[in-house]
Order: structure tokens, then sequence, then C-alpha cells
């Protein structure tokens, strides 16, 4: 077959993007007649024999077929782009429409918009971007010089990065795990409404959460909503300050973090359903005072305690937002292995595999609840994104030190 140089004309972007196209229309196509159910990604080694697969098919293409005009239109600029603009597109989707189970709309529910990770739109744009960029590259390593190892580095390393992320979502778990203090470890957990075993346990050895103080705020009477406005709006509350709403000032005469009401005043009381509490002075404008008594939050045992101003304002706390929760748990692995951990919001522990996450609570029970819950998350894949990332990192600061050496 004789080759072509249609490629290099300002027309090949054109059929490169309409050629393109067809991969995630393909997709889409599928995903409306399998009823939006998605594709069912491979598991180890199931996906690891794919993977052989499709290097070996790109090896293949390349020793035999390189001399064909379509392998030299594969390994254009105008395909690339158009394989990693489809692809990206997807993506984009993926970071602004949420994804989750439940559709938004109908167009939504039907293309599977809302599990973009496993539709078949994503899979067949990200075969085909595979198959572009392989060829790229094993087009480059034929001829390889220092000059082109910038190039390898930046290609290779997505092209594992997107094979890592794509092959190895089947292996992705992730397990939820509730856990009670002062029971006995926990081996079950749950993937969505499934339960399973894991190979780990996980005793619960304590449950902490450290809260902002309270915030005082203006009550509507006829509402029980706060009142939120640019001269009323709520405040945290400190020992001794001083507020101004539109219509008051506030004094806080004494402010208990943890308080039970005993008679007509509140005591500390560090105990299950005790709650913030706090003595305040209540003035108009003219500094004349108004009020004087407690105000309280609410907790699993206490309602709060609010103090009336008048027909249609009253004072009050507000239920404290936490400001960092966390497990004191003892792990146990099917080895004998024994370890204690603490698992805050956002600093998983790594054992046997997993990482751990601390993941919510008893919010009912709030700084009083005795159970917490985990989250497990194992992605066996996540090293070789990891290394596909790294090498597109040294291939930019390669990039940068070259360009910068030949300016100079």
């Amino acid at each position: 077959m004789k080759s072509s140089n249609n490629f290099k004309h300002p027309i090949a972007y054109q059929t490169a993007f309409i050629v393109g196209a067809v991969f995630p229309i393909l997709g889409f196509i599928a995903e409306f007649l399998v009823s939006s159910k998605g594709v069912e990604m491979p598991t180890f080694p199931v996906n690891l024999y794919i993977l052989l697969g499709i290097i070996l098919v790109l090896v293949f293409i390349h020793i035999f077929l390189s001399k064909y005009s379509t392998y030299k239109w594969l390994i254009s600029v105008p395909v690339s782009i158009s394989a990693i603009s489809y692809t990206s597109f997807l993506v984009l989707i993926m970071a602004l429409l949420p994804q989750n189970d439940v559709a938004t709309n109908a167009i939504t529910g039907k293309l599977g918009l809302n599990h973009i990770a496993n539709n078949w739109a994503m899979l067949s744009s990200s075969t085909f971007l595979l198959l572009v960029l392989g060829l790229v590259i094993l087009n480059r390593l034929a001829s390889f010089t220092f000059k082109n190892l910038v190039f390898i580095l930046n290609h290779l390393g997505l092209w594992i990065t997107i094979a890592a992320a794509s092959l190895g979502s089947g292996d992705l778990q992730r397990l939820t795990m509730t856990v009670t203090e002062n029971s006995e470890p926990e081996w079950r957990a749950l993937n969505g409404n499934q339960q399973v075993e894991l190979p780990v346990a996980v005793q619960l050895i304590d449950f902490d959460i450290e809260e902002f103080n309270p915030e005082i705020a203006l009550l509507d009477n006829a509402t029980g909503e706060v009142i939120i406005d640019a001269q009323n709006r709520a405040q945290m509350i400190e020992l001794g300050h001083r507020y101004s709403f539109k219509l008051y000032n506030i004094v806080v005469e004494k402010y208990f973090e943890s308080a039970m009401r005993f008679g007509k005043k509140y005591v500390v009381f560090y105990d299950k359903g005790a709650a913030p509490a706090a003595k305040i002075q209540v003035y108009d404008k003219n500094d004349s005072l108004i009020a004087s008594d407690w105000i309280s939050s609410e907790s699993y045992m206490l309602s709060p305690q609010i103090l009336e101003l008048n027909s249609k304002h009253s004072l009050g706390l507000l239920k404290p937002s936490p400001k960092e929760y966390s497990s004191k748990i003892k792990l146990f692995a099917q080895d004998g292995t024994i370890e204690e951990a603490k698992i805050v919001v956002n600093k998983p522990y790594s054992f046997k595999g997993w990482k751990i996450y601390q993941l919510a609570y008893d919010k009912k029970m709030g700084k009083w609840s005795e159970t917490s819950n985990l989250e497990f998350v194992r992605d066996p894949w996540l090293t070789f994104v990891y290394i596909g990332i790294f090498m597109v990192l040294i291939g930019a600061v390669i990039l940068f030190w070259i360009g910068k050496k030949s300016k100079q």
C-alpha cells in the first residue's frame, strides 16, 4: 500500500476529531443499550492478561504494520490530540457531574453520565487513547536518542497512568465498617449493601471529638429559625466577650464547655449528655439591662435552653461544630499482627495493604458517640499510577532544564 501524507494537511485535524468522536459515541450507544449499567471492570488476574494483550497487540502492529499509511496516521499529532481531547472531556464530565447511583435527570441516567469511570464511552475512548499513545511511544523507542528521553518519559508515564487507573479500577475496594466502644473485634464490613469479611479486624478503644465553641445566635420566635443578616450573624461564644446585634448587646458572664442544669443554674459536668452552657447579660442599645440568664446547646439528653427577650426575639446557643474527630483502635491481622492506631479525619492509617479512613460517627449522640464509622480502601494498582505520574513529572523537570540551558 502506498503511503499517504494526508495526515500532514490541516484538514487532518477535522478528520482526526471526526474519527475520534466515533469511540465515545459508540460507547454512549452501548451504555444506552445496556440500560446504563456500565462496564463491569475485570479483576486480577484477568485485568493483567488484558494489559499484556494490549502490549502484544501494540508490538505486533508496530513490527508488522508500521509501513502502512494507517499506522502513520495513527501516530500523527492530530490523532493524538483528538484521542486526548475526548478522554479529557469525559474526565471533565466526571468532575462536574455527581458520580453516584442516582441520576439527576433522564439524559444523565440513559447515557450513564453519573458513572463515567465505568461508562462504555470512557472504556472505548481510553482504549483508543492507549492504542494511539502506545504506538507513538514504540515509534520513538525504535529510533531512541537522548533527545527523545523527555518525550518517552512524558508519554510512557501518561500511558502507564491511564492503563493502571483503568484496568486497576476493578480491584479497587471501598468498604465501610461500624465499630463500637468496648465491643469484640469486628471483621465484617459492607460493600454497598453486601456484607463481606475482611482479612483484618478492628476493635474501637475510644472515639473522641474536639469541638469548636458553639455560636450565640438571635432567634425568630415565630419560626424558631436563626436570624441571619449583616447585623445579626451568629458568632462563636467566648468568656468575657461582648457581642453586638442590631438591637442588643450581649456580655458573656460565664461559659462552661460541658455542663448540666441543676435547678436554675448550670454546673460543670463532664459526663454523657452534657452540653455547652453560658450565662449572659443582654442590654439594649442604651445599655439598659434587658435580661440575664443561662442559655445552652442541645445534646442527645438535653433540649436547648433559650432566653426569650420579647415577643419577637430570643437568644440561644447553636449545636457545636466538630473541629476534629478521631478513633483510637486496635488492629488485628490473620497472621497474628496486632497494632494500635489513631485514625483522624483526612489522615488515613495503612495496615496490611489497606488504608483506613475516619469516615463518620453517630451524629445524634454527638461528642458522646460510642460508635465510629471507618472506611477501608485497597487499590493494588495505585503504585503504578504514582509511577506513571512520577515519570511525567521527571520528564517535565528535564524539559524545563533543557529549555533553560538552551536559553542561556
